[in-house]
């Protein structure tokens, strides 16, 4: 987890700030084009939303688009939907056949007497997700492009959950602090195609725990909220995860807790329709092994992810996506002063199941934590940097403020 300082929730806004001057402004490429070929024509036109590419399609004609199209004539189109590519010709004035080679979609055709027709068919045909033609679609942006904000990516929805559930059961640098509120920003980065995009994450991580007395036994709880955007395309996700934590040995020499927990998260996209619900399942051991001024962790964490259907702006948006996750870390912490830490950590994760981009991916990390005095109403406060790499070349940084109570 990351996190942020108090003077006030303007801490989110030093994140961000801070995070603007680190990423800057970098040239931005469009997440959708359409590439149109009809007689002197063969242009190309880009778009940050999809919604953008239909609400400028008026009337089923591409003339509010290209200049001087004709739509009483046969035309080839090649729209790049967030990496998948997918093709729409008019052979003749009204029949409009529509591929998708990534999703096994060929050939499907479409004649509603006239090119307007032929085309809200199609968008019909999406919405209502027959002979799960959406789904094919969705699925197919998992496993062969980084793009989607649900799966496939350590930037979406079930990585981040996954994520999550890891730090908050004592994987990671912050796992000794039972609570805290963490703006945090992070800048992801992915080559595909000769193409390289950005993703922007903002996320302000709230977390609680609740302890049964002197018993060691304690209910974790965290609700994370995150803004992201993708050269344009924005998404807005949020979770609520729940933990039982369970010691196993509390002693001078060994701590080891287990923790199982639940959890579920929803990211929703107009712009890149996209969207989805996810539940998970969790089981975690955390131990940690105190020596001198060192404190030595291991993590372990099996889980399993699942998405249920959700509708984006008519469109039922459903991917069948059925994963088993596995993430192992270790940990070092060094407490050289009284009032001064420095943690350290790795982390491996891959994923088994429903077909991702990239399954597996490495992350590692420092914090530079300042304790408080006991009795204060924050017990420390911490500076966290990140850096994560993967399959696919993925890379990513993550930096963030932290308060922890």
């Amino acid at each position: 987890m990351y996190n942020s300082t108090r003077k006030s929730f303007s801490k989110k806004g030093l994140a961000l700030v801070f995070a603007a001057l680190c990423f800057g402004n970098e040239a931005k490429a469009d997440m959708f084009t359409l590439h149109l070929k009809q007689g002197s024509i063969d242009e190309t036109r880009g778009f940050e939303s999809i919604i953008d590419l239909f609400d400028h399609y008026e009337n089923g004609s591409l003339d509010s688009i290209f200049n001087n199209y004709d739509d009483t004539k046969a035309a080839f189109g090649q729209i790049d939907f967030r990496g998948i590519p997918m093709t729409l010709e008019f052979n003749d004035s009204s029949v409009l056949t529509f591929n998708v080679p990534d999703a096994d979609i060929h050939n499907l055709t479409f004649d509603g007497g006239s090119q307007e027709a032929s085309f809200e068919l199609l968008k019909d045909w999406l919405k209502n997700n027959k002979d799960g033609l959406m789904k094919k679609i969705l699925k197919g942006g998992v496993e062969k492009t980084p793009y989607d904000m649900v799966a496939g990516n350590p930037n979406s929805l079930m990585a981040t959950m996954a994520d999550n559930s890891f730090q908050r059961a004592g994987g990671g640098l912050l796992g000794n602090f039972v609570s805290y509120i963490s703006p945090n920003a992070s800048q992801h980065s992915f080559d595909f195609d000769g193409d390289t995009k950005k993703v922007k994450v903002y996320s302000l991580p709230l977390a609680k725990t609740f302890k049964f007395g002197d018993s060691g036994y304690a209910l974790l709880f965290d609700m994370p909220l995150t803004y992201a955007d993708m050269d344009g395309s924005v998404s807005y996700a949020a979770q609520l995860g729940l933990g039982l934590k369970i010691p196993v040995v509390d002693n001078e020499k060994v701590k080891w807790n287990l923790i199982p927990a639940g959890r579920v998260g929803a990211i929703g996209s107009e712009d890149m329709l996209s969207g989805g619900v996810l539940y998970s399942g969790t089981l975690t051991s955390d131990l940690q092994i105190p020596v001198g001024k060192l404190t030595y962790g291991l993590t372990n964490m099996a889980g399993y992810i699942r998405d249920y259907s959700l509708k984006i702006d008519d469109y039922e948006i459903e991917y069948d996506l059925q994963n088993y996750v596995f993430k192992n870390g270790v940990s070092v912490r060094w407490d050289f002063s009284d009032k001064w830490a420095l943690n350290s950590s790795y982390s491996y994760t891959f994923y088994t199941g429903s077909e991702l981009f990239i399954d597996d991916y490495h992350d590692t990390g420092l914090a530079l934590v300042r304790k408080f005095e006991k009795g204060g109403f924050f017990s420390g406060m911490a500076l966290v940097g990140n850096y994560a790499f993967g399959s696919n070349d993925y890379h990513a940084y993550r930096l963030g403020i932290n308060l922890l109570f």
